[in-house]
């Protein structure tokens, strides 16, 4: 019986095979042509980082004054170490940026400490202060170590010669950010850093629009957000075990799920009008921004719905946005100071 039902499954699967003849490739053109497309990965990979980064640090250095104590000092670059990578991929990115084991630069921001002082991706970077750099994530590791505030050095390795530069940090929002694969229109904060992903950098076309997002999730970071959102869950929690008690039914879940989401389209509209702020502050055009939100509305048509759900309404969001826009013009015109109003 076996031997019948295997016999007819080959019968079956030869009768869908092709009819026609797909041509011959030559294994050695096969390669050359995954390194081209690996290579041009590469190269769409350091150009979305050079996007977001030169963004991220023009905001975080243009609010500094508004993250309280959560302030730190960047030369605003991106280094790279081979070790992230395997096989040909490790290939591919020493092959386009010449990444090696010791931390290479792979995006300079603009207007940075790092550009003024001549740094250029692809630099190797060897030393900074009197911090002789290893090699892959113990580099990484040295290189968080908190920068003072004066002049340091920066020891690297261009066209196979040390060089000495000196840079002075700039004071900046210590809220990273991080470009996450993913194609998902995206971003989030976790009360430390900030993610955007692939996604959003592709829908986010214009630079003022993906600024405003990172203003927004900047805006969730420095107003704390996080931690009253992990706040009210605790508390939702509380209640719903204690009600548990009395109605015999657990929904100590329940009532968590309840806390975290208590407040939420409250916060949103927080950090959209916080984030106005932070994206006005570092230049960027936030009226001509607001129509992400239009954009947005066209490509998810459900967010257009007035109750909102756990955001506001893409209607709402728009206007809000453009209202924010007009009171920081009035503050610019009688030379305000560009903070956002408190209740």
């Amino acid at each position: 019986m076996r031997i019948v039902i295997a016999a007819a499954l080959l019968i079956l699967v030869a009768g869908c095979a092709p009819k026609s003849k797909f041509p011959d490739v030559d294994p050695g053109l096969a390669e050359a042509e995954a390194r081209k497309q690996r290579a041009a990965v590469v190269d769409a990979q350091i150009r979305d980082q050079a996007r977001l980064w030169n963004i991220v640090f023009k905001i975080a250095a243009s609010n500094a004054e508004l993250c309280g104590t959560k302030v730190a000092s960047w030369f605003g670059f991106l280094t790279v170490t081979e070790d992230r990578y395997d096989g040909a991929w490790k290939d591919a990115w020493r092959s386009q940026l010449g990444v090696g084991a010791k931390p290479t630069i792979m995006v300079v921001a603009k207007g940075s400490p790092a550009e003024r002082a001549g740094l250029r991706p692809g630099d190797r970077l060897l030393r900074i202060g009197d911090t002789v750099l290893g090699t892959g994530k113990r580099a990484m590791a040295e290189m968080s170590t908190p920068l003072g505030a004066g002049a340091t050095d920066l020891v690297i390795e261009r066209d196979g010669a040390e060089r000495r530069l000196t840079a002075n940090p700039a004071r900046v929002c210590n809220y990273p950010a991080v470009l996450v694969k993913d194609d998902k229109v995206n971003a989030f904060a976790d009360g430390k850093r900030m993610a955007i992903t692939s996604g959003m950098l592709r829908f986010a076309q214009r630079d003022e629009e993906l600024a405003l997002i990172v203003g927004h999730e900047l805006a969730h970071n420095t107003r704390g957000h996080i931690e009253a959102k992990k706040g009210n869950m605790i508390i939702g929690g509380l209640l719903g075990a204690a009600a548990s008690v009395l109605i015999g039914v657990n929904v100590t879940d329940i009532g968590a799920q309840a806390g975290a989401g208590a407040f939420s389209q409250d916060f949103e509209a927080e950090a959209d009008y916080v984030g106005v702020y932070h994206v006005a502050r570092a230049g960027y055009d936030v009226k001509s921004a607001a129509s992400f939100w239009r954009s947005l509305a066209v490509a998810h048509p459900k967010g257009i719905h007035l109750a909102g759900s756990t955001h506001p309404s893409t209607a709402k969001r728009f206007l809000a946005i453009e209202k924010a826009a007009d009171e920081v013009d009035r503050k610019r015109a009688g030379n305000a100071p560009l903070v956002p109003d408190e209740r």
